[in-house]
Order: C-alpha cells, then structure tokens, then sequence
C-alpha cells in the first residue's frame, strides 16, 4: 500500500540529516554517498541501514526512452521476472529544480545494535578514514527510506544553491 502526500511529508520532514559531506560537490554534478539508519521493521532486528551512493544532476535532461536502461540492465538477467509487467522507482521531485536522479551501490543491512549505537559506530568509522564526502541520515520509516533520500539530497541542493 502506498503512501499519501501527507504521509510522505511526514516522514520527509521527520528525517534527520546527521551529517552532510564537506567535500566532493562540483556544481552541476553530485555523488552523494550516504548511510541511512531506521528502527527495523524486520522482526528479530533492532536497526535498519541502508548505504549507497546517489548520483544527482540539477541540469534538464530530456533522454528519448530507447535510450534508457531496461530493468535488465540495472538489475541482471537473473533478477527479471518474466511475469513481472513493469517496476518504478523514484522519488517525490525537487520543485523549482528538475534534477536526475540516479541510486547506485544500495546496500542493505538488518542489525542486532540500537540505532544510537550504529549511529555513533557509524560516525566513528567515517572519522577514522577521514571520510568526508559521505552523509548520514535517521529515518523514522526504513521501509519508506527512499524518501529519507530524498531530504539528504534536498538539504545539499539547498546549501548548494543558496548563494
């Protein structure tokens, strides 16, 4: 079941942007690595992560669709489902900036730890490698964390385009 408008909102103004990089944002392009952290919602778990790394463009891209890629490309050929009539994936939108969007290296992980406890690992481990580019994120619902996405990515684009 999806979400309404509301909903969504909710939970996009209910994300906590923890960190954002300080480094790595050329204007015109991002690669926005992140770890997103949630409460679980897998029973047997305390805490959801999702890592990746998301590729924005602000510039207006019109592509015709032959030159999209097709669910095989971006998933493998085992992973198609022949039965499987079509899948969509996106995000709410930027307003006022057409972007495109594109997630890379999603990685998902179900953990036995208290979300404060991966939170403080997980900013520990970004200290020590001196990592700077990668942002972290706490979002009230890991199964709608795209959304949560969507704030960190937000927020950067804003910071960005202020001036």
């Amino acid at each position: 079941m999806g979400l309404s408008a509301h909903e969504m909102r909710e939970i996009f103004d209910q994300t906590v942007v923890v960190r954002q990089p300080r480094f790595g944002i050329v204007s015109g392009y991002h690669e926005l690595p992140y770890v997103c952290l949630s409460e679980s919602i897998e029973s047997g778990y305390t805490t959801t992560q999702v890592s990746g790394r998301v590729q924005v463009s602000p510039r207006f891209l019109i592509r015709p669709p032959h030159f999209e890629p097709s669910y095989e490309e971006i998933f493998g050929e085992e992973n198609v489902d022949k039965a499987l009539v079509g899948r969509m994936f996106g995000v709410l939108g930027f307003q006022g900036r057409p972007v495109e969007c594109k997630s890379e290296y999603l990685e998902l992980k179900h953990l036995d730890a208290p979300l404060e406890r991966v939170l403080s690992e997980t900013l520990d481990h970004l200290e020590r490698h001196e990592d700077i580019t990668t942002g972290v994120i706490i979002s009230p619902n890991a199964q709608y964390y795209l959304v949560s996405i969507e704030r960190f990515i937000s927020s950067v684009l804003e910071d960005e385009f202020q001036t």
